[in-house]
């Protein structure tokens, strides 16, 4: 850690500590109904007993459903944003894809190693970066759910699997209050509409209920040319209350069918400065021409679906669809108070899903002496004269089968010794995950343009064509063994005990858990033989492989255990510090397979045992404050974490990414991190503000490495704000914004400038039961970079550079109209 990061953290730790007590005895005492606030909040996620937030010692988050529709996201992940300690760039569009880090943890390959995502604490996949299966792909947040919590470090690893740097929990509304709503939402210059709806209540005396969910339509607001957004879900839970109005039996369902679309970015021009290490520096990152990734996307009608070749060397044309998912699921919770205030809680859920990933991933290679040729589109037959084409693949991914079955049993009990609490609680986590997929990576050749860019054809110096509607190779775009199919379960057991000692001053706990997964199935590669495949239609022969290898059967287990230990002491009624430390895991799962480290057996080799498990060390201290402002009539929430971390991963990666650019790399590596999170809201009068930052010191080395260097795509300083007012009981407006700072390259440690985006709403309500809404996202129409890109070509005479970059949607006005009803 540089000294000065490092002191400006430890004054502004001091400041925000000294600060908040100040605040804290200024305050007079106040009603319990004035206290009404975030820290009030029962945190049910990775808690052993029903503590606010601010009894609670760890670093917990609960936003509410108020507070997202505030913020306004531009997509699934971008809610995360709104969760101190969470790094994601909210970029990939609202199909999912993103990669998930943590406290400063980077993701080695894809998608969410260390989070997990959950539905009313369940979660919704056991692993969070399955190969095309992340976990954002199967969750979205809509008018069923109430609040998201989020929770990191500390008991994530000790009451979850598969989650040593975070649960992020969906939770719904279970209907405990009357009343629901209907909401249309209208795209303004773009082609999109959303309905969302809920409705809840009471059945009789001891039973309420409540359901809810959305449709959503049209072609999004990177225009694609033809509708990508055509998704549903509909949620639904009922609650019985038993004779004793403590216990409950709770019933859930949930079916959803989406199809989103998956943003893989733009090209740009930019400002490259050449450093001593030979990375460069990006500032004044702007649109390409012809290209401006803010309103268009390489989605296009020319290339909206494609050919791909079967197990049986047979071609199957398959929708440019994105990401694409299905999934019903029938779920259970028991909560029963015995009469020796014995508790049992029990949750299970059945989940039948499957889906598909079909996305044109977009790339940036100049055409030299390529012969290339318009393929498709209104220029079909002219030669291709622009100074880059699109070479990346075209891939589809079929998602046969990830459904699962999991059930988490706990029993908890009070002891009451000397006036003091000792709450024990033991459990029993099962989940069984399914893996079916079969993998499709065509090499292809497409026009680099955001209007509609067609496929080109390629031909070789004596006139030959070698390509088919631009594909130029079935299934081989990764190599052999990425033309693959997989049929893989995995099934994690875990017993795990917690014991909590509350006091009048202070609480200790502990708590540890014993993961053993098993994991069985099969994977098949390609033998690498070539199939020459004729295209109907096509004068042409196209090279192809299928995956009719030698089958790797899985037959192992490991076992690895997790621990936290912690305590809170009660400063004040309003003021609590609490201390950490603890060491999760996390089970590599599907991204073992095909790597070399599983035996003719199905046993890991020694490799494979040591790459089986990462283990993560954090260790956190904290403060959370509260007060009045302004002689009363307003209140504030406080909260700071000062965190460190490290963890060693090995990764194998089949795919082309930046640090791995031909596919099929084995990525051992060293990771630590040290940093704080803050989050503070303020209510005072009409304003309602809520603000979080994360401030990280990431670095990693490569195993064997002596030097350390800056883990890649993780700012060192990450922000966002919402702020609304109301000015009287028809018009509420509202500002909110995020940004980061430099955030530094996979692979090149190029640096990437920083950026912040603003967002705006204005709604109005005419009578108490109707709304109408304007809100802006990326109002300043700012061409932001969160997620670092590549660079493809410097002149270093005019430091003038060419990148391929995720920017996040343009300026993109949507308009509401809300009928509320008890």
């Amino acid at each position: 850690m540089n000294k000065t990061f490092k002191y400006s953290l430890i004054a502004l730790s001091i400041n925000s500590v000294i600060s908040g007590v100040a605040f804290a005895e200024e305050a007079d005492s106040k009603a319990e109904s004035e206290k009404k606030s975030d820290f009030e909040t029962i945190v049910i996620t990775g808690s052993s007993s029903s503590r606010t937030q601010i009894e609670s010692a760890m670093a917990v988050t609960s936003v509410d459903s108020e507070m997202i529709k505030d913020f306004q996201p531009s997509s699934e992940s971008e809610v995360f944003r709104m969760i101190p300690g969470i790094q994601v760039s909210g970029t990939a569009g609202p199909g999912g894809n993103s990669n998930i880090a943590v406290r400063g943890l980077p993701v080695a390959t894809g998608g969410s190693p260390f989070v997990q995502i959950q539905e009313d604490g369940l979660p919704t996949v056991l692993f969070g970066d399955i190969q095309f299966g992340n976990n954002d792909y199967w969750t979205r947040f809509d008018s069923s759910v109430e609040r998201v919590e989020g929770v990191r470090g500390g008991t994530a690893g000790t009451f979850a699997s598969q989650a040593p740097g975070a649960i992020i929990n969906y939770i719904s509304n279970y209907g405990m209050i009357e009343g629901g709503h209907v909401k249309l939402t209208k795209g303004v210059g773009y082609d999109e509409t959303k309905v969302d709806f809920r409705y809840g209540g009471f059945a009789s005396d001891s039973v309420n209920y409540h359901v809810g969910g959305y449709y959503k339509v049209g072609k999004g607001p990177l225009d694609a040319g033809y509708v990508v957004s055509d998704s549903m879900q509909i949620k639904a839970n009922l609650t019985k209350f038993l004779a004793d109005d403590t216990s409950y039996i709770r019933f859930l369902v949930k079916m959803a069918d989406t199809q989103e679309p998956n943003y893989t970015g733009s090209p740009a021009l930019a400002k490259a400065k050449k450093n001593s290490d030979g990375s460069y520096s990006i500032t004044g990152i702007k649109q390409y021409p012809g290209f401006d990734g803010r309103d268009a996307s390489n989605y296009s009608i020319n290339n909206q679906n494609f050919l791909v070749l079967n197990r049986e060397g047979g071609l199957e044309r398959v929708g440019l669809s994105g990401i694409s998912t299905k999934a019903f699921s029938i779920g259970n919770e028991l909560h029963y108070v015995f009469d020796d205030e014995l508790i049992l809680d029990n949750k299970m859920r059945w989940t039948d899903m499957s889906g598909s990933f079909n996305s044109s991933f977009l790339g940036m290679s100049p055409v030299g002496d390529l012969n290339l040729v318009y393929a498709n589109g209104p220029m079909q037959g002219d030669a291709y004269d622009k100074d880059y084409y699109d070479g990346n693949v075209n891939v589809n991914t079929n998602i046969s089968d990830i459904g699962s079955f999991v059930n988490d049993l706990t029993l908890s009990k009070e002891l009451y010794i000397d006036g003091n609490t000792i709450t024990v609680r033991g459990g029993f986590f099962y989940m069984n995950q399914r893996i079916e997929q079969d993998w499709h990576p065509n090499r292809a050749y497409k026009e680099l343009g955001g209007d509609n860019p067609a496929m080109l054809d390629l031909f070789d110096d004596q006139g030959n064509q070698l390509t088919a509607d631009g594909i130029a190779g079935y299934n081989d775009a990764w190599g052999a063994p990425v033309a693959r199919e997989v049929d893989l379960d995995y099934t994690n057991t875990a017993p795990y005990l917690s014991v909590d000692l509350d006091t009048d001053l202070f609480t200790v706990d502990a708590s540890v858990r014993r993961d053993t997964v098993d994991a069985s199935g099969w994977a098949v590669g390609s033998s690498g033989d070539v199939i020459d495949v004729t295209v109907t239609g096509e004068d042409v022969t196209i090279p192809g492989i299928i995956p009719d290898g030698e089958a790797e059967n899985l037959d192992y287990s490991v076992s690895y255990n997790s621990w936290t230990v912690g305590g809170l002491y009660k400063f004040t009624d309003d003021t609590s510090f609490f201390i950490r430390g603890s060491r999760g895991g996390r089970f590599n799962a599907d991204r073992q397979t095909m790597s070399g480290k599983i035996n003719a057996d199905g046993s890991l080799t020694q490799a494979g045992r040591t790459a089986a498990v990462d283990l993560v060390n954090q260790y956190e201290i904290g403060v959370k404050n509260r007060g009045e402002v302004a002689g009363g009539d307003g209140y504030y929430t406080f909260e700071l974490t000062l965190l460190q971390g490290d963890f060693t991963q090995s990764a194998f990666e089949p795919t082309s990414t930046p640090s791995c650019p031909s596919g099929g790399c084995v990525l051992d590596s060293e990771y630590e991190s040290q940093g704080a999170e803050v989050l503070g809201s303020l209510r005072w009068g009409g304003l309602n503000l809520i603000a979080n930052a994360t401030i990280t010191d990431a670095q990693a080395r490569a195993a064997g490495d002596s030097s350390w260097s800056e883990a890649w795509e993780i700012p060192n300083l990450t922000y966002t704000m919402s702020a609304n007012y109301d000015f009287n009981d028809e018009w509420i407006a509202g500002i909110n914004m995020t940004g980061q700072t430099e955030t530094y390259a996979r692979g090149s440690l190029d640096k990437y400038e920083g950026s912040t985006t603003w967002g705006a709403s204005v709604r109005y309500a005419p009578t108490e039961n109707l709304e109408f809404s304007v809100t802006g996202y990326n109002i300043f129409n700012e061409f932001a970079v969160r997620s670092p890109g590549q660079v493809i070509n410097v002149d270093e005479a005019s430091q003038r550079a060419t990148l391929l970059v995720n920017p996040v949607l343009g300026r993109t006005i949507t308009a509401s109209v809300k009928v509320s009803f008890e």
